[in-house]
């Protein structure tokens, strides 16, 4: 019983360390825009498979399976707003954003809702990231 309170004051320790691993995301504003990247909710890592780096900046391809409406298949992020990722992963922050589109001929305005990135995180030593 001594030993399964043990790991379970380990497990206990350990899981609020986690919690806090994504911290650095509060606070982060775009480079340009100076946007706020929205902090933990909106953050969050991205696999390095969906990533592609060309001389201008990324593209970073998504798989939102959070909107029955299709979106963009890829995302472009310019050079001059990528920003240094804490660790090598990289890192994006998405918002749900509404747009408007005017319907013709009865010029009556339909609100729709979008994905759009924020924030974009690269790990240092991509090439587009000097260090600072």
């Amino acid at each position: 019983m001594r030993q399964l309170l043990g790991h379970f004051a380990l497990a206990w320790l350990v899981l609020p360390g986690d919690a806090d691993a994504r911290d650095w995301y509060t606070g982060k504003t775009d480079p340009v825009l100076h946007y706020d990247c929205c902090g933990n909710k909106d953050c969050r890592p991205i696999d390095s498979n969906d990533v592609r780096m060309t001389k201008d900046g990324y593209f970073v391809r998504l798989h939102p399976a959070y909107l029955n409406e299709s979106q963009e298949a890829e995302w472009f992020i310019p050079r001059e707003r990528v920003q240094a990722a804490p660790d090598d992963r990289y890192h994006i922050c998405e918002r749900l954003m509404t747009f408007y589109r005017t319907i013709i001929p009865h010029m009556k305005f339909e609100a729709y809702q979008r994905y759009r990135w924020t924030c974009f995180f690269a790990p240092m030593g991509t090439g587009s990231i000097d260090s600072e």
